[in-house]
């Protein structure tokens, strides 16, 4: 996301902010994911640790291995 929106302030109002309609609708999209699978962030975070670990296989080897079968 982008930092550069922008920010109104009316009398007596809420502040209101600006954003493109990219990034309202990236966070739309963002917010019916994080609705229908509460545990992805989690699960994300426990996926980034395993490839940290080297724990992964790229996609040329998982088709050289499975390719065989």
């Amino acid at each position: 996301m982008r930092a550069d929106n922008l920010t109104i302030k009316i009398k007596s109002d809420k502040p209101l902010i600006v954003l493109s309609v990219d990034e309202y609708e990236s966070m739309k999209e963002t917010i019916e994911l994080l609705t229908h699978y509460p545990d992805l962030l989690k699960e994300l975070k426990e996926e980034r640790k395993q490839i940290n670990k080297g724990k992964f296989i790229t996609l040329n080897s998982y088709k050289a291995k499975y390719k065989k079968r």
